[in-house]
């Protein structure tokens, strides 16, 4: 559309692959004490469920501790003591996260037209293991480290804009998740695609929004 001039991009989940990665890391500390990969969705349901907590509940705190506490608790739920290889595993593996197999390739279509940047719930360091493998150089990588504001927080977005020198209006924004990233584009306007890489369930609170399966798909529609 005419005026958009900058895409922006959730980045776990729907640049690289963050679900994956969390489940290869939980099963890990499963298999090391012997135990069946099967507990492994419980202990990454409540894995999220305490990190949502902790990100939202002031004051603002690095992801590295979200991370952290969030490990013990699930694994206290499960009836686990949690070990200093459980925490520092998983934060190993978040460092370095792959790109989804169709992202380097749309992302490189894209910024034929656009300038690209992250916005992320993550901060500075754990991100930047991941970058190279977009294969190529985003304009910008905001982090809620930089605005000490978590996503679904406006405050994060609306320094995402002041670095690139923006309006809401100039923006797209591509994204996996509903609640942290459509529930902003609804308040802020800004024109959102939501990428259902999971084949979850598309809330109406949440749109407007164009549904996609994929970056690529996206970048097809731009």
């Amino acid at each position: 559309m005419p005026g958009e001039s900058v895409i922006t991009f959730d980045f776990y989940g729907t640049l690289v692959q963050w679900h994956e990665t969390l489940e290869i890391a939980f099963r890990e500390m499963l298999v090391r004490r012997g135990l069946p990969a099967s507990g492994t969705a419980a202990l990454l349901g409540d894995f999220a469920a305490e990190g949502r907590r902790l990100r939202d509940m002031p004051p603002w705190k690095p992801y590295r501790e979200v991370l952290h506490d969030s490990v013990v608790f699930a694994l206290r739920r499960a009836g686990l003591a949690a070990q200093a290889v459980d925490s520092e595993g998983l934060i190993a593996r978040i460092s370095c996260i792959p790109a989804h197999p169709d992202v380097p390739a749309a992302l490189a279509e894209l910024k034929k037209r656009y300038r690209l940047a992250a916005i992320s719930n993550t901060d500075d360091d754990l991100i930047a293991g991941s970058l190279p493998g977009l294969g190529l150089s985003l304009d910008a990588v905001v982090t809620a480290q930089q605005a000490r504001a978590y996503k679904p927080d406006l405050r994060l977005f609306r320094h995402a804009h002041q670095v690139l020198g923006v309006t809401p209006t100039d923006v797209v924004h591509i994204a996996a998740s509903q609640p942290l990233d459509m529930a902003v584009c609804r308040v802020l306007g800004i024109r959102a695609f939501w990428v259902n890489r999971r084949n979850e369930q598309a809330e109406a609170q949440y749109k407007p929004f164009t549904e996609v399966t994929t970056v690529a798909e996206a970048a097809g529609l731009l």
